[in-house]
């Protein structure tokens, strides 16, 4: 599923930020619970799908230079940006692995959210310029328990990838929701979770 768009005005409109590469994993089914969801609510959406994309998460040197600016060479990089211009709402669905969102995620975060476009410095640190984004929800899923990842490795998507990077570009709302323990627990548990992710999506 590559970049979807979904064309119909509204001033809700919900991004959705897929990264995960296998197309049998959870992660898939909770991107088709979430999309059904909207779908059924009337909720216009936009799916990105970084791996089908083939976005390249590498900082290259050329792109690096036009960093402050807020310019770039990546056609999908400004792709992504009038999606993020036009959604009032983000959700990312990604896996958990080594304690943190994947390399691709990170890279979207790297080459998208650029320096006078997501944000400018200011003498205290940032101004964050997506405020227009009034909730980001993450939904991950892990092999390790959800208690595991918040006290023993660093809360990594609470506290860096929300608390600070999309705290800091000004986006509201942020929320983490994790399926840990995902190849362990049963399959009632599995569709227990894809209810709760419709619910959410349409909140």
């Amino acid at each position: 599923m590559t970049a979807k768009k979904i064309l119909k005005k509204t001033g809700d409109r919900t991004l959705i930020i897929y990264a995960h590469p296998y197309d049998g994993s959870f992660n898939r089914a909770i991107l088709e619970a979430a999309t059904s969801a909207l779908d059924k609510a009337g909720r216009p959406y936009d799916v990105v799908d970084l791996y089908a994309d083939g976005f390249d998460p590498r900082m290259p040197t050329e792109e690096l230079a036009l960093y402050r600016e807020g310019g770039t060479l990546d056609p999908l990089v400004s792709h992504y940006q009038k999606l993020i211009d036009g959604a009032s709402r983000i959700i990312v669905i990604a896996p958990i692995w080594w304690s943190e969102l994947p390399a691709i995620v990170k890279g979207f975060v790297d080459k998208v959210l650029k320096q006078n476009w997501a944000y400018h410095p200011t003498a205290t640190g940032v101004k964050g310029h997506l405020t227009h984004i009034k909730q980001v929800l993450v939904l991950t899923t892990s092999t390790a328990p959800t208690w595991f990842l918040r006290r023993f490795c660093g809360n990594y998507v609470g506290s860096v990838f929300l608390g600070a990077a999309i705290k800091q570009v000004g986006m509201h709302g942020r929320t983490w929701v994790n399926f840990g323990k995902v190849g362990k627990v049963s399959r009632r548990q599995h569709k227990k979770h894809l209810k709760r992710v419709a619910r959410l999506v349409v909140k």
